[in-house]
């Protein structure tokens, strides 16, 4: 990667903030905006309290390393350890939508990382016994502020569509006054999911705001437009493309 930055402290909590404000002030300087630092600073401070609360222990202990920075069209987060090895298919999703009453803490870290970064892997080097966690986030074009990306996975149906619009409202109110969807990751889009878009685009048109969509898979694709759903919403065919024209758009 060009513009390395490495850091290496102590698996502690006490580590948790010079760790935080060395990705932040990395991205600052690979040229990403402040809102995009921040999102970079999240995703590692959840991982590193992942690595810290779970992959050491007071009688086996042990560092933190952070190497980030800018490679092309991404800020690359790099965090390596040697503990305990995690799986990730061992954390379920977590609870966005239930009630005070039963909703679960737990869980959120795996999914503020998810939606921080574009791509997160766990690796696990058994000939040096170190543990990699692989982040990325693509920013190959310096976005206006009010701008946010939001990466969507799976099906877009009557069952995921309140977890949507949480997200959706959850980026207007950190400041997306024009807001991405990126339907690479989306493999079904019914009805009930046509409908919640139209409901987001016309809750932030009326706000002054706007919702575009990029990276249609086929299938989704053709449901806008058997639809007509088209001519109502601004559709770009990459995520480069979209983050391109919405730079240019004040």
């Amino acid at each position: 990667m060009a513009q390395t930055a490495e850091l290496k402290l102590p698996g502690v909590l006490d580590s948790l903030s010079a760790l935080c404000k060395f990705a932040y002030q990395a991205a600052l300087e690979a040229g990403l905006n402040e809102h995009t630092a921040w999102e970079i600073e999240l995703a590692v401070d959840e991982a590193a309290t992942n690595i810290i609360q779970h992959a050491y222990t007071a009688e086996h202990p042990g560092d933190v390393r952070l190497v980030c920075g800018r490679d092309g069209s991404r800020f690359v987060v790099r965090l390596f350890d040697r503990g305990v090895p995690f799986d990730p298919e061992t954390v379920p999703p977590p609870d966005l939508t239930s009630s005070i009453e039963t909703r679960e803490a737990g869980g959120l870290g795996m999914y503020l990382m998810g939606r921080m970064m574009d791509d997160v892997q766990f690796n696990y080097n058994p000939e040096t016994g170190e543990n990699e966690l692989h982040m990325s986030k693509i920013v190959g074009t310096r976005l206006p502020d009010d701008v946010r990306v939001v990466p969507v996975q799976g099906r877009i149906d009557a069952t995921a569509a309140p977890a949507l619009a949480t997200i959706v409202h959850e980026a207007a109110e950190t400041g997306g006054r024009r807001i991405l969807l990126d339907l690479t990751g989306v493999t079904f889009l019914s009805s009930s999911g046509l409908r919640i878009l139209l409901l987001l685009a016309r809750e932030l048109k009326g706000s002054n705001g706007e919702l575009r969509l990029c990276s249609l898979q086929p299938a989704v694709a053709e449901v806008f437009a058997l639809t007509g759903f088209t001519q109502i919403f601004t559709i770009h065919r990459t995520r480069d493309e979209a983050l391109a024209a919405l730079a240019q758009v004040e």
